[in-house]
């Protein structure tokens, strides 16, 4: 299967665009879904769509120690970033979760750098500052709302949810060398499936089942997990990873736009001055020396 520059540019654009949605899909399910309804939704669709696919990776290449990083990487995600996510978005706005989740490429450099020796340059140290002084700002003057009723508590549970898959990525790493990248996801997918499932008998039966709530839903579990995750590994598969992570940017940028004509979301001065600090920290992360 061959495709042709323009056309991976767009794919992977479309990804993004999908990917910077999932926050406002979170914010509608929860009309009439609770946290465990979604966070299984995001699993459980994924664990079919995989099962589907078994004949493609069932034959693992284990190794005796590998279930170390294969429950730490579960664990990590989809368990607890899942969790830490889908619960953030009942306290805080989609455009602030958004800005805080394109942090993940940060952090991960800073863990890469902690726990297995790699590069941290100067620019890194320096996008990492303006990242955290940016999301302090922005979080610390927030005004709550009826969809944002602790906008602290949010970022803070956004915050969890960023450390969570910076976790997973250190682990992915390392299985990732010898485990094809849907293998992994399998592993992740139906991992969580099994973890979340038990969770539901903890959660009334939802009775009142609004279209854009079964809508927001349905575009978390199958939209997010599913289409834009195929995308994705698409992409990375045809293009270098940072060229991709490059464009993983834009998910803040689509969250703010869709968070701002979808949910009427909007911002004071100083939460605008404090996210676009974040992102030129971002940015200077992901533009090359050249």
């Amino acid at each position: 299967m061959q495709f042709s520059p323009a056309t991976l540019k767009m794919l992977v654009i479309l990804c993004f665009t999908i990917w910077g949605g999932a926050m406002i899909g979170m914010k509608y399910a929860f009309e009439s879904f609770l946290v465990f309804h979604v966070v299984f939704a995001r699993v459980a669709f994924a664990g079919v769509f995989y099962l589907v696919l078994l004949g493609k990776w069932k034959n693992l290449p284990y190794q005796k120690g590998d279930w170390k990083y294969l429950v730490a990487m579960v664990a990590f995600e989809p368990c607890l970033f899942f969790l830490f996510e889908t619960f953030s978005m009942k306290f805080t706005t989609a455009s602030q979760g958004g800005v805080i989740a394109a942090c993940f490429p940060l952090c991960a450099s800073l863990a890469g750098w902690i726990f297995l020796k790699e590069e941290l340059s100067s620019r890194t140290i320096i996008a990492i500052f303006l990242a955290v002084i940016g999301v302090a700002i922005s979080s610390y003057f927030a005004p709550g709302d009826e969809r944002a009723s602790n906008p602290l508590l949010g970022n803070l549970l956004m915050l969890g949810a960023v450390l969570s898959t910076t976790g997973y990525a250190i682990c992915a790493r390392i299985i990732t060398k010898r485990y094809s990248f849907l293998a992994v996801s399998a592993i992740q997918a139906l991992g969580g499936t099994i973890v979340f499932f038990p969770l539901l008998f903890f959660a009334p039966v939802p009775t009142d089942i609004t279209m854009p709530a079964l809508a927001g839903l349905l575009y978390v579990a199958v939209g997010v997990g599913i289409i834009a995750y195929f995308l994705f590994n698409l992409s990375i598969s045809f293009m270098p990873a940072g060229i991709v992570a490059l464009y993983g940017n834009l998910i803040p940028v689509f969250t703010l736009l869709f968070a701002y004509i979808l949910l009427g979301e909007k911002m004071n001065t100083l939460q605008i001055a404090g996210i676009c600090i974040a992102l030129a920290g971002i940015i200077i992360s992901s533009v090359s020396k050249k």
